[in-house]
Parts: structure tokens; sequence; C-alpha cells
């Protein structure tokens, strides 16, 4: 069943970002690098289901923590590509989701 967090556009972009990820890196060899990408990316998740339910300043700090770990993801992305795990279309699809999944969080870890 669906609820209010399924129609945050944000979360929908971290859902996203996750699918796309996991389907580049399914052939990469285990690897912390892979590890730590699918993690930072899962956290983002998390954070923003943790920010959904609390208001306030804690909202908004939930919110930052998410954005933090989308940070993370672009670190992820860069060191993956530069060990030849990712490469091509898949990754630039990757960048341009994670980019967006910042600028929706952006506003949203500010404090109202």
């Amino acid at each position: 069943m669906r609820n209010s967090l399924h129609k945050l556009d944000a979360y929908a972009i971290g859902r996203q970002f996750l699918v796309e990820l996991d389907k580049a890196l399914v052939n990469a060899p285990r690897s912390r690098d892979v590890t730590q990408a699918k993690d930072a990316a899962a956290s983002v998740l998390r954070n923003i289901a943790e920010a959904n339910v609390t208001t306030g300043a804690d909202r908004a700090r939930r919110f930052q923590l998410a954005l933090n770990e989308a940070s993370e993801c672009t670190a992820c992305l860069d060191i993956l590509e530069l060990r030849g795990a990712l490469a091509g279309e898949s990754l630039s699809g990757l960048y341009e989701l994670n980019d967006r999944q910042r600028a929706t969080l952006r506003p949203m870890s500010r404090k109202r």
C-alpha cells in the first residue's frame, strides 16, 4: 500500500536512482566501493522516510541527512568511474538522476 511517502518527488527520484544504480552495477565485481554506493543510495531513501513523519527543525535535519547521503552518492559515482566499474550512458544517467535528487532535497533541508 502506498502512502504519503510515495507522493514525494524526492523519494520517487531516490527510488529511481537506487534501481538504476543496481542495474548499472549488476555485473560489477563485489567491492567496498560498490557496497558503499548502494548503501548511500539506500540511506537517502531511509532518511527521506524518517523526515516524512517528523515536523519542524527535525524534519529539515533529516532531509539534510538525505542530501548529505546524495552528495556521497556523487563521490561514489566518481570513485566507481575512476576505478572502471561505471562508464558511458549508465554513468551519465546516474549523475543526472543524482543531480535531480540533490536539487529536490536542497530546499527541503532548509529550516522554515
